[in-house]
Parts: structure tokens; sequence; C-alpha cells
């Protein structure tokens, strides 16, 4: 869950105005007076390199110093764990004592209340501005208030107040010959920063991946997707893979022939914090200009608490499949070594190629790997979740291809997991179910047995997984299990405490 909302900051829509949360109140304890952001000097800060890795916990006690100190909150990090990580707290003191800190912290909100959905009351916004510290508050949610918030995003669309994120751009033929992915003129995706204000940006950097890997990558990800969309496609408008001298136009025929042809085809499902606002910070007075990353994810309220009434607080994971397709020595046909992730975001639900860098505070984990039927079955079902999906949010037409409504990122994977293994690990759940079930049984129902026993597959999966805007057996489990960092390597002190509430 790109936020748990895959984020676009390029595309995010206008905010709608109904659905509020409570009041937040200014944070009240005194704190001390940090050094005021400047007037932005000096040519833009660079991308992460391998002097940026290495930035010193001295360097980054230089940040923490020039922005001052920061008052009690979740989203206070544990002490020396992430040394090229500041705390959002930090930053939002340095704004409340900046010229440029009003404008920027209302740009904070704005982004907040349109990538959630959930528009912040009077109140709320009137505290933030008079002390910026309050918007961690604000920053946590609970499951009910994101579901809620989806729901006004598709109200507002459908009175249009808020307009679709830009659909990706298909870049291949119709026809494609896999033996001719040298030759396809597909640019690397730009990864692109934004000022927020001086000294602070929100965006992504390229990861370290060559220009040939992620081509590759691309490519499969567009090959998969525009596969998974052939079954509602009209006869003249579906699209065909050549592999080894035959086309296919089913996913599961596909993977079939490259498992056949002595490819390594597996699949696991990854987890790790939703980079919700992806801000970073310039070093002050570094030369070259150098960045560090800023802890700023959503948090959610579980509603799970400890004896003394401590609640636990996690940060919003974003789930994906990782789908991974290595040639081999033994492999008969084009070289292929690329990998392609599935999940729901709001710019579509699909396969995506693997572009940005992925900050270290994130942390990460990954199931094991399944491989020949498991990764098959894994392969087809996403596949066919990707059709479902698309084909309900035209008919019903819902925003942004149907996220919230139809799941997140963390739904997609989850029904994938559960229909493969049997049961799924990732929290938060949103997913209406009503919503698939319906376009499910019109397509079990339609007399056209292709594909019936993956929808089966995939009806069983929604049946059998809960929604956590709702009290139920699993919201614990699956709420540690999202934590995707060992002990001792979470970043917040929140969360320590969170695995301490949750694993009781």
């Amino acid at each position: 869950m790109t936020a748990p909302i895959s984020r676009n900051p390029t595309t995010t829509p206008t905010a709608p105005t109904t659905n509020t949360t409570g009041p937040v109140a200014p944070a009240t304890t005194p704190v001390t007076t940090p050094q005021a952001w400047g007037p932005a000097t000096g040519p833009a800060p660079k991308p992460a390199t391998d002097g940026f890795r290495a930035l010193t916990g001295a360097v980054t006690g230089r940040v923490a110093q020039a922005l001052g100190g920061t008052t009690s909150s979740s989203y206070d990090l544990v002490p020396g764990r992430y040394p090229t990580t500041i705390a959002l707290p930090q930053v939002l003191q340095g704004l409340a004592n900046s010229p440029q800190g009003g404008a920027a912290t209302q740009k904070l909100l704005e982004q907040f209340q349109q990538q959630t959905g959930i528009a912040l009351s009077p109140t709320v916004i009137a505290a933030v501005k008079a002390n910026p510290t309050a918007l961690t508050k604000a920053l946590e949610i609970t499951p009910e208030q994101m579901s809620g918030g989806v729901g006004a995003l598709n109200q507002a669309y459908r009175a249009g107040k808020v307009k679709n994120p830009e659909p990706r751009k298909d870049m291949l033929p119709q026809k494609f010959d896999l033996a001719t992915m040298d030759s396809v003129d597909w640019p690397r995706p730009k990864s692109t920063l934004k000022e927020v204000a001086p000294g602070l940006f929100t965006g992504d950097v390229a990861n370290t991946s060559s220009d040939a890997k992620v081509k590759q990558s691309c490519v499969m990800s567009e090959v998969f997707q525009r596969l998974a969309r052939n079954p509602t496609a009209a006869a003249d408008a579906k699209f065909e893979v050549a592999f080894n001298g035959k086309s296919y136009t089913r996913t599961e025929d596909f993977v079939g022939a490259l498992q056949k042809a002595g490819y390594d085809v597996s699949v696991r499902f990854d987890s790790r914090v939703a980079n919700f606002a992806a801000l970073k910070a310039g070093v002050p007075g570094s030369n070259p200009p150098q960045l560090v990353d800023v802890a700023a994810p959503l948090m959610i309220k579980t509603g799970i608490k400890d004896a003394s009434g401590k609640e636990a607080v996690v940060p919003a994971a974003h789930s994906e499949m990782l789908i991974s397709i290595s040639s081999g020595p033994n492999a008969q046909g084009p070289k292929l070594d690329a990998s392609t992730r599935f999940y729901q975001g709001v710019s579509g639900t699909g396969f995506f190629p693997d572009v940005h860098a992925s900050p270290e505070w994130l942390g990460g984990v990954s199931s094991p790997s399944l491989g020949g039927k498991d990764a098959l079955k894994a392969i087809t079902v996403a596949g066919a979740f990707t059709d479902v999906v698309e084909d309900a949010a035209k008919r019903l037409n819902l925003y942004a291809d149907g996220y919230g409504i139809t799941g997140v990122c963390n739904d997609s994977v989850a029904v994938v997991q559960q229909a493969v293994t049997g049961s799924a690990s990732q929290y938060p759940l949103l997913m209406n179910d009503d919503v698939l079930l319906g376009e499910l049984k019109k397509r079990l129902s339609d007399g056209d047995r292709t594909g019936d026993a993956t929808y089966r597959d995939l009806k069983k999966a929604i049946g059998e997984l809960p929604s956590d805007t709702k009290p139920n057996p699993s919201a614990q489990r699956r709420a540690l299990s999202s934590v995707p960092w060992t002990g001792g390597k979470e970043p917040f002190q929140s969360t320590v405490d969170a695995r301490r509430i949750l694993g009781s």
C-alpha cells in the first residue's frame, strides 16, 4: 500500500470535503527553537549515492540539531538505529519555526487529505497550522477511517470533484515477440523529487539496477498486465505475446510455456512500510548536497491494547507479490532474467516494474518462495484478480480503478496468498467483498467455462478473508506479522511497544 495508498505526487486528486476525523490538540510540551528553514541555495540535492549511504551518525546529529527537539510521538525514532533517517516531529518543528513553514504545512495537510480521502476538520487544520507537530496525531488513523476516506473519494469522483489518476500507457504493440525485447525503445521511468519547502523534498530516487534490468522488468510487467486484461477484451483487441515461435493470449498458458522451456518462475509475498509522504531532507551545510530520509508513514491504530490501556499502533504496510523469471543454463529461448511486482495501487491494479529505491527504514519481510504449480497458480489468480477489478471498476464507475473499495495493496496480495497457501498475513484489509463477489458471480454463471476454476479460487479466498474495519479473530496475528523488522531493528519506539502488545 503505496501510503497504504501507492503515491504519485504529480497526479494526486483534489481532496473531498466529507468524512472528518476528531479534533487533534496542539502539542503543549515546550520545545527548543530550531534553526529556521532558510532560502534554498546552491544546486538541488542529488539522489542517493554511495556517499549518501555512508553518511555517519554525526551528520544526522547535525540535521537533528538544526531542526530542533520534539515532543513525544508515535513517530519518535529509536536513537542510533537508522543514522541516515530523521524523525518526522523534528522536521515539523523545523517548519513551525520557519518563515516558509505555514505554506509547507498546508501542502502536507493537502497531501494527507488527497491521498486518504479523510477530510480533516477545521479544528484539526487550525491545530496543525498553529503547531505543525500536531500533524503526527492526524496521521494516526484506524482501518475504519481509511475505508471511510476511500468511500468519500469515490463520492467526490462521481460528483466531478476528483479526477482519476492518469492511467498507465501501453508501450508494446498488440502482437509482441519476446525475442525482439532488445529492440524495444523503452526509456527508463523517471524518479523525481519535488520541493515542499526549502531543504524538504517529496518523491523518489532511482534504484541501483542497470537500465537493461529495469527495461526487462518494465517489458515483462506490461506483458503480464495486458495478458490479464484479455478475458474481457474484444476479440480484435486481445494482446498476443510470442515466445519460442508460439503466441499466447492467456496468462496461465504463457507462464506454463516459460516453465516448460526451462525458465525458473517463482513468486514470494513481500511486505514493507508504505512510504506515505516520501519525504527527504537536505543535510545542512553538505557539499555536494546530500539527502536523508524522513520517517513519515501513516500510523494505524489497531484497537488492540495491553492491560494498562496502551494501544498497539503500527506503521501502515505495503504488500506486493514478487514474480521472478530466471533463464538459467538450460532455458530455451530469449534470455529472460526479469521481475515484476503485483499489487493494487492508486495508479491501477496489476503488475509493476521495480524502478525506485526503497529507503532502509521501511524494512522488509518476505515469505518463502514458491515455484512450480504454486507459482503458476499464484500468477494466474493475480491476473484474473486484475481483470475482475478493472471490469468491476468500469462497470460501477469507481475512482482509481476501484482502489480501496475493491481493496488496497494488502487486499490484492492477501487474496492471492490465501488462494494459493490457505492463509494470509497482510494488515490492514479493507475490501468491500460484495463488489468483487458480484462480478465473480456474473462470470461463473455466463456459460463460459474458461477460467472458472480460477474464479472459484478467487471467490473462495475473498470469502475467507476478513475486513479490518471491524474486530476479527485474525487481526492481532496479521497486525503483528505486518511489522517488517526483526526485533531490535524497529525504527519507532511505538513499533517496539506494538510488537510487545500484539505478541502478548
